[in-house]
């Protein structure tokens, strides 16, 4: 190849890559915007929260609230009584302290609970007492699905009570010692 030769290609060479890059669009806007006929709108006051939104904006911070200092997070499921076990329908989740008991936790938010499974599932409307729930650990989602048992609230303390207590590991970290 000739000295020439190799001068025109590598003229021609920058040319001819460029032209198979996409360039950048640099785009102007223009700030001649149309602003319409009638007077500019007024700010719009920010809306105030409901009941409802201010009770769910609680509850969230109270499960966020459990999960960060070392509470259990637990998917909630439901079924209709008596039906296969691969028909559980998942309807929420809940946050329970170490040491308590699930079942406990979904039996004492019952009330909430129903309407919001009525409302996300329909078919199930008019079926709400023979609802059957259950729950498995979040972090194990294949796990199988317990089913969750309401307690029937004893009278007096029992045998199964003390030994409970008696093994439960309790955090005593916030209990005063006592003075010598």
């Amino acid at each position: 190849m000739k000295v020439g030769t190799v001068a025109t290609i590598a003229a021609i060479l920058p040319a001819l890559v460029s032209s198979f890059v996409v360039q950048p669009r640099t785009s102007s806007s223009t700030s001649l915007m149309a602003k319409g006929f009638g007077s500019t709108p007024e700010e719009k006051a920010p809306k105030a929260k409901s009941a409802g939104q201010v009770e769910r904006e609680r509850a969230s911070s109270k499960y966020d609230e459990i999960a960060n200092t070392g509470g259990q997070e637990y998917s909630i499921f439901v079924r209709q009584f008596g039906s296969a076990d691969d028909s559980w329908l998942p309807c929420g989740s809940i946050a329970v302290a170490r040491g308590d008991q699930v079942s406990n936790a979904i039996f004492g938010n019952e009330a909430a609970l129903v309407p919001a499974i009525v409302r996300t599932f329909p078919n199930l409307k008019g079926y709400e007492l023979e609802f059957e729930y259950g729950y498995n650990m979040k972090i194990y989602p294949d796990e199988p699905v317990e089913v969750a048992v309401k307690s029937t609230a004893s009278s007096g303390p029992s045998l199964g009570n003390w030994m409970s207590n008696l093994l439960s590991p309790i955090d005593a970290s916030s209990v005063n010692k006592p003075q010598q």
